[in-house]
């Protein structure tokens, strides 16, 4: 394994040993482990530019190809712009919905279906500066005596959440944070 892969180990409490491997040549990302489903994005050999801030090196949904568990699955990023909801993820696979969609500025949840309401998150994650991988699954909470059960991702859904992660980043500033934060000063030079 040379300087173009990058393999790290992460232990999960729910997961095992999970295995985030990075080929930053030939853009694939790959996420699986010991008793875990293996999966995969691969982006296409393309003449389009890399784009540095995304991992993967790229949001177009054409460039790129994912396999769950050995199958194909429909991959739809947003094109990572100035909002929030412009840097969600959608997957379908074997009739099965997630969303990947920004809730802070460091983290994105993982939710079962297509939008987020709450009752459906499975878990955040954050993707360090180093390109390491943390997830925090869903809880149980308990009100006036009574506990709502926290989902529990599937394997499947483990390994998906840490490969979207690895692949296209975690977090989103809020929009007004973004132009009058790091791009203000375009905007109103001293």
């Amino acid at each position: 394994m040379g300087l173009e892969e990058d393999c790290r180990s992460v232990h999960d409490p729910l997961l095992g040993t999970v295995e985030v491997t990075r080929d930053l040549v030939g853009r694939r990302f790959t996420v699986g482990g010991e008793g875990l489903p293996t999966a995969s994005i691969t982006r296409s050999a393309t003449t389009a530019p890399v784009r540095e801030h995304v991992p993967i090196g790229t949001r177009r949904a054409a460039d790129l190809s994912l396999v769950l568990d050995g199958e194909p699955a429909l991959l739809r990023p947003s094109p990572g712009r100035l909002s929030r909801r412009s840097f969600r993820v959608r997957v379908e696979c074997g009739g099965s919905r997630w969303l990947f969609t920004p809730a802070t500025p460091d983290a994105t949840r993982l939710v079962r279906g297509t939008r987020y309401r709450g009752d459906n998150e499975l878990g955040m994650f954050t993707l360090d500066h180093d390109g390491d991988v943390f997830a925090e699954w869903s809880q149980d909470i308990e009100v006036l005596g009574m506990t709502a059960r926290g989902l529990r991702p599937t394997p499947s859904e483990g390994v998906l959440g840490y490969l979207l992660s690895a692949s296209f980043g975690t977090g989103a500033q809020l929009v007004l944070a973004a132009i009058f934060g790091e791009g203000g000063e375009m905007l109103f030079p001293g």
